[in-house]
């Protein structure tokens, strides 16, 4: 078991190290005879769904035919992803907006007697990353004159957050280990450990029905888009407290 004295040491030389270290902090209990680590730790994973925010804008002379226009788009847009198989509950609708524009200078003369009043509708859809090229496409065909966000996911956000926590724990173990034996300490047993995790924004369910296009059903050609998937971070910051033998 560690000396009095040698508390004292470790004490001093932890209190130096800790300070330049970013989303680390220790702290070491000479009465308690304890060393606490508070660490953050990052964990990636593959994407399996997407959640991309498509809108579509447009103007109207009179509030009635901004309004019309947008709801027949609407309807269109809507009906399309649906008739592809994305199941409703995993298409939101975002915002919905009505009301006069603030004429911009670029506009012509034509464009602001065009533009009494205007109208914008966005909704966010949840599929799955393989389909998601295809969908945007589809949307864009559709009506969506809009592509406000993509959001890439994992489709069980906790089980990540999991993965992150022990991970910070193990980080906040070795960190510890670390610096009670370079002091010429051993390192005891997890006396206390809390978990703050930063979860990234997520989606309450998934479906992963799909249906059917009948043969009868044409649709336009839909334009070539590529996305590339980015990976999914979930960040853990663990507070543990451990023993000093």
């Amino acid at each position: 078991m560690l000396s009095e004295r040698y508390l004292l040491i470790i004490s001093i030389l932890v209190s130096g190290i800790c300070s330049p270290v970013s989303a680390q902090d220790i702290n070491v209990s000479r009465s308690n005879k304890t060393v606490e680590v508070t660490v953050t730790e990052s964990v990636e994973a593959d994407p399996e769904v997407v959640v991309i925010t498509i809108g579509h804008h447009n103007y109207g002379r009179t509030q009635d035919a901004a309004f019309a226009d947008n709801a027949h788009v609407a309807n269109r847009l809507t009906q399309a992803l649906l008739d592809v198989g994305i199941p409703k509950q995993d298409i939101q609708t975002e915002s919905v907006k009505l009301g006069r524009p603030e004429p911009q200078e670029k506009w012509s003369q034509e464009q602001r007697v065009e533009r009494q009043f205007e109208a914008v509708q966005s909704w966010t859809m949840r599929v799955q990353v393989a389909r998601a090229e295809s969908i945007l496409g589809l949307a864009v065909t559709s009506g969506a004159n809009e592509v406000e966000d993509v959001d890439w996911q994992v489709s069980d956000p906790a089980a990540l957050e999991r993965k992150a926590g022990a991970a910070a724990l193990v980080k906040a173990r070795t960190l510890a280990d670390q610096i009670v034996k370079e002091l010429g300490g051993k390192l005891g047993e997890l006396l206390y450990a809390s978990n703050t995790a930063r979860r990234p924004k997520g989606w309450p369910s998934f479906a992963t029905q799909t249906a059917t296009l009948s043969a009868a059903v044409v649709r336009p050609r839909v334009p070539e888009t590529k996305l590339f998937p980015k990976k999914v971070e979930q960040e853990a910051t663990v507070h543990a407290i451990f023993a000093i033998e």
